[in-house]
């Protein structure tokens, strides 16, 4: 997650410590460097280190069709030294990041920051914070400004800020100023030169925070700013001028709600004035949360949600509203083992074009230190973005396997071994669940004197058995599974073109970690690889070709096991996979491009077979009664029967279906009758899971995208041990989609506000006596709708399943 608003940096730390992170527009989630920098406490002035890292990206172009892998070599060096002690302070700072590639070699970078920061103590209430940074970066090839370029977009990029820290009895306050300074470089495109110029500014921030504790450990606050965006050239390339001036405000509380759990939640408006009169002014809401938990032996986690206007150079955009959010546990096993798992989701919202986007990512990281200084560790990451712009779909797997040695030692001394164990929720396993899967397929290929990129998919159910081992080091999880899976979901497109294609079986290896709670509960990150049988037809003109073939790809997910007596377990997960592309020959020898990917939400059962320890402490049981409000981040498809006329009077009848993510909040009630639950639950969320259609340079375009919903449900279900609940879910929401059809001869644009049914079901875990965790998984049948363009129309039958994390609070 990035925030790139200079004055929420400083407001939403804390007094005692503030760290100003890089600002540029971030990369998808990677690798987790907060988490990772926390390994082990800050002692001693001066600190250096060097990190040598082997890498492997599946898609380093970040498209959705033809990916390109690549293995590449990084290099970290790191060196800090921190002066003065007691009220003032000085803290310099220098790194480096050297990638080299083993065959594409346009995409090498040498990226360097420089950066300091000092804080004094001006009386005993009053503090003075400064500090700069300049960065020598590139830009993400998934950012969603960057230019395809043959090689990537370097720029520069210099921040500073100063702020004012005071309080006084039961008052605090903060005044900040921030200046940010961006300086993008020219790129060689195919045959052209990348103008990047026109993205040259200088941005000013100044803000103030205050507020008032009301209770011991409460406290609620106001806090506004103005800043302002000044390009260095009047106009871009497209002719806009995007000088602007920003307003923000808003209310607040902060609260620490446990010796465990501190809060802050703020709700405000955010207001933006373009120079250009072109170029719509921005309104909107403005929100943001930080949820941070410290719990018992090494455990912790975070949650962070912001919102913020950003810059674009897209014609006819002013901007675009990015909501984003991450929730990261965190384990330390001992002085020498740390691990944690994330999940993030960022939805960007254009201004003024017709263009919306979702990136979800997850990542999962273990540092093993070898000694007192040198450490071993491994990462890996996935992220996809869902687009409504045809052809910007993507998703992306990257794994790291990193040798790193640092000057200052991360433990006081030798750490005993650390003990692994196959206690239950560890040692060997068997399970069957059952599956519920979309089957997603981008297609891309030459139509005519154009071209044609389109989504098709469509739902289906299988069966899957696993078997694995695992083992425990504290509370810390790690595994491997194998899995075999019969049957699957099949799609077909019928029209003057006839084709089609299904899944019939795969086989997978998957690595697991995760973190077992007290009551012997998993919750855990997966990843693996798999070997998947398609089938693929295709029937064009006097051309016909038939073929069955396995696939290799990887999978990624998340899911829990609970408990269930002395050796039985249900589990809940949710799976997505991506597989390599291929070509499929349609005549006249030209061939589509087919890239099949695919969700599977998986639920069912097993059987443990390793040691039942013996409880060693009283624990005390999860409540599951009462109020709650919670925030969730989740990802689903949306699939659609899409019927009409097509050209000399064809009749198309197919299914379309694409994937994307979302945001989401929720809050209800339940009761408990035994160990029964009934409850009721209110539902929003913002989405950007859409399917498209691009046919160029004459064709149809369209596109059916799921916008925002809201809703309620009634739940029934039963508690499982003492810190699980499974449960069903029935209920009925209201959910608006925003279909756009364009043709050769005219454009029509349809939002349309559907109420679906929505039934499901999932499972819920104790993390605290408040904190639960939740994995739910729905389906949901809207109302069908026709789109009418000139005389005639096409008819749209929306389904959608949606997978969701959720992290609740109970009142």
């Amino acid at each position: 997650m990035h925030i790139s608003n200079g004055f929420k940096v400083l407001i939403l730390t804390t007094a005692s410590g503030l760290t100003v992170p890089a600002l540029a527009q971030s990369a998808p989630p990677s690798l987790p460097a907060a988490e990772a920098a926390a390994i082990g406490p800050a002692s001693g002035r001066l600190d250096a280190g060097l990190e040598v890292a082997v890498s492997y990206d599946d898609n380093i172009y970040v498209t959705r069709n033809r990916e390109q892998d690549d293995f590449y070599l990084i290099v970290r060096p790191s060196l800090k030294l921190r002066l003065g002690s007691g009220d003032t302070t000085l803290t310099v700072r220098g790194a480096g990041e050297i990638a080299r590639y083993a065959d594409l070699s346009s995409e090498d970078y040498d990226d360097w920051s420089l950066a300091g920061d000092a804080r004094t103590a001006l009386s005993k209430t009053l503090s003075l914070t400064g500090g700069a940074e300049w960065r020598w970066d590139h830009e993400s090839r998934a950012s969603p400004d960057a230019v395809s370029g043959i090689e990537p977009t370097r720029y520069q990029r210099g921040f500073g800020y100063l702020g004012i820290i005071g309080s006084s009895g039961k008052l605090t306050g903060r005044l900040a100023g921030t200046v940010t300074r961006h300086d993008f470089d020219d790129v060689p495109g195919a045959g052209v030169t990348i103008n990047n110029d026109d993205r040259d500014r200088l941005q000013g921030e100044i803000g103030a925070r205050g507020g008032v504790r009301v209770t011991s450990g409460t406290e609620l606050f106001v806090q506004g700013a103005f800043d302002w965006r000044d390009y260095d050239l009047q106009t871009d390339d497209a002719g806009y001028r995007r000088k602007s001036e920003g307003l923000n405000i808003a209310a607040g509380v902060r609260r620490k709600l446990s010796d465990a759990w501190s809060a802050e939640l703020f709700a405000g408006w955010i207001r933006r004035d373009y120079r250009d009169p072109r170029l719509l002014d921005v309104d909107g809401w403005d929100i943001g949360a930080v949820l941070d938990w410290t719990g018992d032996k090494g455990l912790g986690g975070s949650f962070r949600l912001d919102r913020s206007v950003e810059e674009t150079t897209l014609p006819g955009a002013s901007g675009y509203i990015a909501t984003s959010g991450r929730l990261a546990l965190r384990a330390d096993v001992g002085p020498r083992l740390t691990a944690g798992i994330g999940l993030s989701g960022s939805h960007y919202d254009y201004v003024g074009a017709d263009r919306s986007e979702f990136v979800i990512g997850g990542d999962l990281w273990v540092r093993q230190w070898l000694s007192r200084h040198i450490y071993l560790g491994v990462d890996y990451s996935h992220a996809e973005r869902s687009s409504n712009a045809a052809g910007s779909d993507y998703d992306q797997n990257r794994f790291r396997v990193s040798l790193g040695v640092e000057l200052r030692p991360r433990h006081t001394g030798d750490a005993p071994r650390v003990a692994w164990r196959g206690a239950a929720p560890g040692g060997a396993y068997v399970g069957l669940l059952a599956s519920h899967a979309t089957l997603i397929t981008g297609i891309d290929g030459p139509r005519g004197p154009g071209s044609n990129t389109a989504d098709f998919g469509d739902m289906g159910g299988g069966v899957v058995a696993v078997a694995g081992y695992g083992v425990l080091a504290g509370r810390l999880y790690l595994g491997i599974e194998a899995e075999a899976a019969l049957a699957g979901p099949d799609w077909q497109h019928s029209a003057d073109r006839v084709f089609s294609m299904s899944k019939d079986n795969a086989v997978g290896l998957s690595a697991r970690a995760g973190w077992a709670t007290p009551h012997s509960d998993l919750i855990y990150t997966r990843f693996g690889i798999t070997s998947t049988r398609f089938g693929t037809e295709y029937a064009h003109d006097a051309s016909a070709y038939s073929q069955a073939e396995r696939r290799t790809g990887f999978s990624a997910g998340f899911g829990v096991e609970a408990r269930a007596g002395r050796r039985g377990f249900v589990r809940a997960e949710y799976l997505v996979a991506s597989h390599d592309d291929f070509d499929v020959p349609t005549g006249d020898g030209d061939f589509d491009n087919f890239s099949p990917n695919e969700t599977q939400f998986r639920v069912g059962g097993g059987i443990r077979f390793g040691r039942v320890a013996a409880a060693t402490e009283e624990l005390q049981s999860m409540r599951f009664d009462g109020a709650y409000l919670g925030f969730q981040i989740g990802h689903g498809a949306l699939v659609t029967a899409n019927q009409g006329v097509r050209s000399g009077g064809t009749e198309l009848d197919v299914t379309r279906a694409s994937r994307g993510g979302l945001l989401g909040l929720y809050g209800g009630y339940g009761t408990l009758i035994g160990r029964g639950f009934l409850g009721l639950e209110a539902e929003a969320d913002i989405s950007a899971i859409n399917w498209n259609i691009d046919r160029e340079a004459n064709g149809r375009t369209y596109s059916a995208e799921h916008d925002y919903s809201f809703g309620g449900t009634a739940r029934a279900g039963l508690l499982i041990g003492e810190a699980a609940l499974i449960y069903a879910r029935v209920g009925a929401l209201r959910t608006r989609f925003d279909i756009d059809y364009a043709t050769s001869g005219l454009a029509v644009r349809s939002r349309e506000t559907r109420t679906g049914v929505r039934y499901g079901g999932g499972i819920e875990v104790g993390l605290g006596p408040r904190a639960r965790l939740r994995l739910d998984y729905t389906i949901t049948d809207y109302a069908s709708y026709d789109v009418e363009y000139g005389r005639n129309a096409d008819h749209f039958d929306h389904s959608e399943t949606l997978f969701r994390v959720g992290l609740s609070w109970r009142l």
